[in-house]
């Protein structure tokens, strides 16, 4: 299909359009792509808005789970929740921001998410494999970086 219209304009470039007409045709279909996007425009963004995944019911049900980080640690509480628990952890710092990477037991980045000082963000995940499930740094935040680990326990259910 898409060599059919490289061709069909390949073919019609050989023939003289004039100007105005040219104008005419080009306004016709901008007026009716832009009802068009107009009329569609409303509908998709609100089913988006409905099915987006950050309602403000989602951590209803979930397990809290505060992470505090600092130059070079984090501060996990609870340290251990039982396998299978849903949890939504809040994120935040004492003193500089920290980009942080959550990793499951079998080592596969699970999430990440800003630790910033003052504010809160939050990662809602299902601790479904027993294990240890580690923190670690992603955004350099001094000279001790490199040993920046956190862990949560999760012991089967």
């Amino acid at each position: 299909m898409l060599v059919a219209v490289f061709v069909v304009a390949a073919a019609s470039s050989r023939v003289d359009v004039p100007v105005a007409e040219l104008r005419a045709s080009a306004y016709w279909l901008r007026k009716r792509w832009l009802a068009f996007l107009a009329a569609t425009a409303p509908v998709v963004i609100g089913i988006g808005i409905l099915l987006a995944p950050y309602s403000s019911t989602a951590g209803a049900g979930r397990t809290g789970i505060t992470v505090t980080s600092g130059q070079f640690f984090f501060l996990v509480d609870p340290p251990s929740v039982p396998a299978g628990t849903r949890a939504r952890i809040a994120f935040t710092s004492r003193d500089v921001n920290h980009g942080i990477g959550l990793y499951g037991p079998d080592g596969v980045l699970m999430g990440t998410v800003q630790a910033m000082p003052g504010y809160v963000n939050k990662l809602d995940v299902t601790l479904d494999e027993p294990g240890t499930y580690r923190l670690l740094c992603f955004e350099y935040c001094g000279i001790g970086h490199h040993r920046m680990e956190g862990r949560l326990e999760v012991p089967r259910g």
